[in-house]
């Protein structure tokens, strides 16, 4: 069975014969030991200078050919396209070891932590006021939406396809197309939701328009799978209630999965924090086919979800970032992995991930532990070690130990 037909099956709610593999991030430094060099994508100094010096058909050459090392490397069956910098892009200015200038910012990465700072070269920035203003006259004035991506944009995508043909590979192909954020909201948007909900109709039927505009792009180019919604609970709980839920975003989902069935893609909507107090409405009424981020941590238990939803939703993920990657040894990662794979048996509806992504904080011999435990259970000899390298010059960056 090849890595298209067990996402498919995962998807049909049959039996593959054995649990489909994806990460659909991963981020430097891991992404860098996984290829044995620095990350084009991830590691953001490396990137930096790369824009600041190379053209723009190597840098987007780099990156699908990154994407496809990266996949073989891990023999994941699943990959994550999208798009990537234009070729009008802006060329930064470095002007110290970690800092940029870049358009009328200055950028700068913090060394040893994954943050990055940005600001405007005179210091200032809009105040929350000024912030909610233009949001008000953006929406009230129907401002258009911004210019859909250009061919240039989907250079990574078409030639990442290329390379995976070259290489016998046949990943099945998901895309995020995230545009109904809950938890990124700014502050001012949460009082919308009681005192302007006009505006905040406005403003989630012009997110819904974007990705309206993007899934049929995304499907004409070979997405298979497209995820949707956003982040919207921590760890008490969904952010907003059930009913403004229903009032705001689900009708805008529940559109767009139509849209991903009626052009013949599976979709996905994907959160962390704890969602029990809605997910009747989210996997039930929304019309998604699968649910991604489930966070372990916060206490999304995949046999009770298996037990609830399984016969109508695929889930991804569920080994936890927050503690095990990061803290747990090696021996607890092998068994959380082996215990994750069995609580996603049966009936297929299992795809093996994180519970969000492979952050900056996961030790490397905990990822490590995750993918050989994967590969151990169902008798996977082929293939390079996912670490090879061990030892790279990665400025700026700390690999956690």
């Amino acid at each position: 069975m090849t890595s298209r037909k067990r996402v498919q099956a995962a998807f049909e709610h049959r039996e593959p014969h054995r649990t489909p593999f994806f990460e659909k991030l991963i981020k430097s430094p891991i992404a860098d030991l996984i290829l044995g060099r620095p990350s084009v994508t991830h590691n953001f100094v490396h990137r930096m200078r790369l824009l600041a010096e190379r053209d723009w058909e190597e840098l987007v050459e780099a990156e699908a050919v990154e994407v496809v090392d990266t996949v073989q490397r891990l023999g994941m069956d699943l990959v994550r396209l999208g798009t990537n910098i234009g070729c009008r892009l802006q060329r930064p200015v470095q002007t110290g070891e970690f800092t940029w200038r870049e358009g009328d910012s200055i950028v700068r990465f913090i060394p040893g932590s994954p943050w990055v700072e940005r600001c405007a070269i005179d210091g200032r920035a809009a105040t929350p006021e000024e912030e909610e203003q233009a949001m008000i006259r953006s929406l009230e004035q129907d401002a258009p939406l911004p210019a859909p991506p250009s061919d240039d944009h989907f250079y990574v995508f078409k030639r990442a396809r290329e390379l995976l043909a070259q290489r016998g590979l046949d990943p099945a192909i998901f895309v995020s197309v995230y545009t109904m954020p809950v938890c990124t909201l700014p502050r001012y948007m949460f009082a919308w939701f009681h005192d302007r909900p006009d505006l905040l109709h406005r403003y989630y039927r012009r997110c819904s328009e974007n990705a309206l505009s993007l899934i049929p792009k995304h499907v004409a180019l070979g997405a298979d799978i497209v995820g949707l919604g956003g982040d919207l609970a921590a760890d008490s709980g969904p952010l907003i209630s059930p009913a403004h839920y229903r009032r705001f975003i689900l009708p805008h989902l529940r559109e767009q999965a139509e849209l991903c069935h009626s052009l013949g893609v599976w979709c996905t909507t994907a959160s962390d924090g704890n969602l029990w107090s809605l997910l009747d409405v989210l996997l039930l009424e929304s019309g998604v086919d699968g649910f991604e981020e489930i966070d372990f941590a916060a206490g999304m238990d995949l046999r009770r979800l298996k037990q609830r939803y399984g016969a109508r939703i695929t889930f991804i993920g569920n080994i936890d970032v927050r503690w095990l990657l990061t803290g747990a040894s090696p021996h607890e990662v092998e068994r959380a992995t082996v215990d994750c794979i069995e609580a996603g048996w049966g009936d297929g509806g299992h795809i093996l991930m994180s519970s969000n992504c492979i952050h900056e904080g996961v030790r490397p011999a905990n990822f490590e532990a995750m993918v050989n435990a994967y590969r151990n259970y169902f008798g996977i000899t082929d293939g390079p070690a996912p670490l090879a390298v061990r030892h790279l010059n990665l400025p700026g960056y700390a690999i956690p130990s």
